[in-house]
């Protein structure tokens, strides 16, 4: 079966979304993981695209806790961070940009975040799920080969 996206466009940044998904390819209970997660205990990471780096390169994550993750950008050019495999094996809450001029974007699992280049941020909420080491880079042309690499680990 083949799998189109959609691309919506939220001030400052750009999220793929699946338009058909296989049932098996993401987390399907996500809604009763959320609803059940203790948001007041919301950890934020925040990892920075530089032209050509992720700070920090790696992240370690708690399956059950509930996270923000801020994506933002301090390069010159636009950065994609890029974990699929990743993103399927969480449970999303939400994928936002800030206030006052943003918006938020709710899909049952997102294929790539990017972030415009000079300041552009956006915020993804989930809990992670399934544990396991999880690639993560930068799509654009060469970016990954000039270091936009690194891993996301659930513990």
């Amino acid at each position: 079966m083949r799998k189109s996206f959609i691309a919506l466009a939220v001030s400052g940044a750009l999220v793929a979304v699946p338009s058909l998904v296989l049932a098996a390819d993401y987390i399907t209970n996500a809604g009763e993981i959320v609803k059940a997660a203790d948001w007041e205990k919301l950890e934020t990471v925040t990892v920075e695209l530089d032209d050509h780096n992720f700070a920090p390169q790696d992240l370690r994550l708690k399956a059950g806790q509930p996270y923000r993750l801020v994506i933002k950008n301090v390069g010159e050019n636009d950065h994609y961070y890029t974990a699929e495999k990743f993103f399927r094996s969480v449970a999303w809450r939400k994928v936002q940009t800030p206030k006052p001029n943003g918006g938020e974007v709710k899909a049952p699992f997102f294929t790539a975040l990017e972030a415009y280049k000079q300041g552009g941020v956006v915020e993804a909420f989930f809990v992670p799920v399934t544990k396991g080491s999880y690639e993560v880079v930068c799509t654009i042309e060469d970016h990954k080969d000039k270091g936009m690499h690194g891993k996301i680990v659930v513990e």
